[in-house]
């Protein structure tokens, strides 16, 4: 090939390429991981002047991005402390100032610097250091790759990566704060506060941030999307995340449980949110099975096996974590899983529920018995019902933030499809 011909192909690429990186995006994309061991769902990040590629477990309820990495660290030129009393401290509403006088100063020692405290919500170890940003690099759903030059996040301790899935190194947080992943993305290219996850129970799902078309026939179902509204908790009850809550999490307005279409009878009290933070329904990625409080869990337990014996499910010996198990053998198949009673949680009214069928119901233990996936959480749970991730997979949920609205579809089941075929159009 001549060489004044590949001089001029380098320049139509760079040209494109340069072109691409000046078009205002549409959307960013992040796929989604299940670690089979952990249960946890993680991403693909990239930070740092080399592009530092980092596996981060992802926390529908988390503050922000934290992750401690030897890699990084020994690349971390691009890396810079956000001083305290700066606007961008303000915008992270960092909780104190730290004092570091390390010689030079490095990614998790450096003085005068706005912090806040990590948070792993598998062991409820907190981590309090300084808050640092650097180059985030994302891609764009028409695969262009952009830079946002300012992402704000915490270089923690290595024992805050404790209890995470194996080879992930920290955590990255959805939650409602400003330097979530989809608020700092949504500020540095002008794009909505809405993101949309498809979590997979196997296979790779996607986070979608910003908006955007997605693939047939996923488009098609996000346009019929049951809606209702994110509510807050205003109480933080957090550190002891293990029964506690943060305010950033995502609550929606549970008004009542149906088992086959049956009403349980409840203390409806704990539905609600009360002065102290007590009660509601969270959101979270980071349980793998809903936990219930325990007077919501047992009428649950009970309901389900008189109806599974009325479908002549046969009940078998409890394996713990789950209160009620069954002989597999007596359970039939469909599209929608396991062919067992239904569960819905009721929301604005009868008629605007979340239906889980048996794929997210329940959990296959052995070759033998399949137990109902949902936890019980104690008498002393301070948020009544947690959903999780099992609950979560296979569902498309669309969150605008700036509204305060959650869109979910029925189970993708129904439509012959999973979350390991959503992608942006």
């Amino acid at each position: 090939m001549a060489p004044s011909l590949v001089i001029t192909i380098f320049s139509f690429l760079v040209l494109l390429s340069l072109s691409n990186a000046a078009t205002k995006p549409r959307a960013f994309i992040f796929p989604i991981k299940k670690d089979s061991t952990s249960l946890q769902y993680y991403t693909t990040i990239q930070i740092g002047a080399n592009s530092t590629s980092l596996d981060v477990v992802i926390d529908l309820g988390g503050k922000f991005l934290w992750f401690n990495s030897a890699e990084y660290f020994a690349a971390a030129s691009t890396y810079r402390p956000i001083r305290c009393g700066t606007k961008l401290c303000r915008i992270a509403n960092g909780v104190g100032c730290v004092f570091c006088f390390l010689s030079p100063p490095v990614p998790g020692c450096t003085n005068n610097t706005c912090s806040d405290y990590a948070h792993n919500p598998f062991t409820g170890t907190l981590g309090y250091s300084g808050l640092g940003e650097d180059t985030l690099h994302v891609y764009a759903t028409n695969g262009a790759k952009y830079v946002s030059p300012h992402f704000p996040f915490q270089f923690s301790d290595p024992v805050l990566r404790e209890g995470l899935a194996t080879g992930t190194q920290g955590l990255i947080g959805l939650g409602r704060t400003n330097i979530a992943l989809q608020a700092q993305l949504a500020s540095s290219f002008k794009l909505s506060q809405k993101f949309t996850l498809c979590v997979p129970s196997s296979g790779d799902g996607n986070i979608i941030i910003g908006g955007g078309s997605y693939n047939a026939p996923f488009q098609k179902i996000s346009e019929s999307l049951i809606s209702t509204s994110l509510i807050r908790n205003p109480v933080a009850t957090w550190p002891n995340e293990k029964i506690g809550n943060l305010t950033v999490e995502y609550f929606i307005n549970v008004k009542s449980i149906r088992v086959r279409n049956k009403t349980l009878s409840l203390n409806t009290t704990l539905l609600s949110i009360d002065k102290n933070g007590n009660g509601g329904t969270n959101l979270r990625t980071v349980r793998p099975y809903t936990i219930l409080h325990t007077s919501i869990f047992r009428p649950l337990v009970n309901e389900f096996v008189k109806e599974a014996t009325v479908m002549n499910i046969k009940r078998v010996a409890s394996v713990a974590p789950f209160g009620a198990c069954f002989d597999s053998k007596t359970i039939s198949n469909s599209k929608t899983g396991p062919v067992v009673p239904t569960i819905d949680l009721v929301l604005q009214s009868k008629s605007v529920y979340w239906r889980f069928y048996g794929s997210n119901s329940m959990v296959k233990v052995n070759n033998d018995v399949l137990c109902l996936g949902f936890v019980d959480g104690g008498l002393d749970s301070i948020t009544s019902i947690s959903v999780g991730g099992h609950q979560l997979e296979n569902y498309l949920l669309e969150f605008d933030v700036t509204s305060s609205k959650l869109g979910f579809s029925p189970s993708l089941q129904l439509s012959d499809t999973s979350c390991s075929q959503f992608k942006a159009s």
